[in-house]
């Protein structure tokens, strides 16, 4: 089964939005809407009512995860490369149902269709496959990830790990990408022919994958 777009989407799709500037959109709220928007357009397209189920999807599946609220934190302040900083009394579940929210709210206003599902993506096989790749591959963290957690790698991949066995195996690899493209984290050949087979398996574009080409330019990231 083919994905509705062959680009990021849902969640860790989201959380590029949250670039050093994204105050200026607005509050969450603002940068959900803006990540939906329809543009002059009158009614959303199928596309986009797919893009906010899979949006809202990811935001259920980790809000009920048995991911701590730190561990939630963690993922998406990575995934913003630290643009997005939890403050005062908002923690991950906080943050998560604002997003849920605005999300509900615009397909109150534009049309709810159901979520993509495929059980291959979410397969045992699969999984395992994900849990492999996130206890393995280098990952070169930069220092205001431990300026801003106090910890180091572990707890990255120990929060992928958890995401993959509670949430979802395919928005876990999801945000292992996002964290990759945010942090400008290499990745070495052998993680990306990995990568490249697992982003096969779970029907993810060539597009977003394609995103990451920079970050390994000691081969050519295409395999045969």
């Amino acid at each position: 089964m083919a994905r509705f777009t062959s680009f990021d989407f849902g969640l860790s799709g989201l959380s590029a939005l949250f670039h050093e500037d994204w105050i200026h959109v607005g509050g969450v709220e603002e940068v959900v809407h803006s990540y939906l928007s329809i543009g002059e357009a009158l009614v959303a397209d199928e596309a986009q009512q797919k893009e906010a189920a899979a949006l809202e999807h990811d935001v259920a599946k980790l809000a009920d995860s048995s991911l701590s609220e730190v561990d939630i934190e963690m993922l998406f302040s990575m995934s913003t490369s630290g643009n997005y900083r939890f403050q005062g009394d908002e923690t991950g579940r906080v943050l998560l149902g604002r997003i849920g929210e605005a999300c509900r709210r615009w397909q109150a206003m534009y049309g709810c269709v159901p979520v993509e599902v495929d059980a291959a993506w979410s397969s045992r096989v699969v999984a395992n496959e994900v849990c492999d790749v996130i206890a393995e591959t280098p990952l070169q963290l930069p220092g205001e990830f431990r300026r801003y957690f106090g910890s180091d790698v572990s707890e990255l991949r120990d929060a992928l790990d958890a995401c993959v066995r509670s949430a979802a195996t395919d928005l876990a690899f999801r945000l292992l990408l996002r964290i990759h493209v945010a942090n400008f984290i290499p990745v070495d050949r052998s993680a990306w022919m990995r990568y490249e087979g697992i982003a096969y398996r779970l029907a993810l574009g060539e597009d977003l994958l394609s995103s990451l080409e920079f970050l390994s330019p000691d081969a050519n990231p295409r395999s045969n």
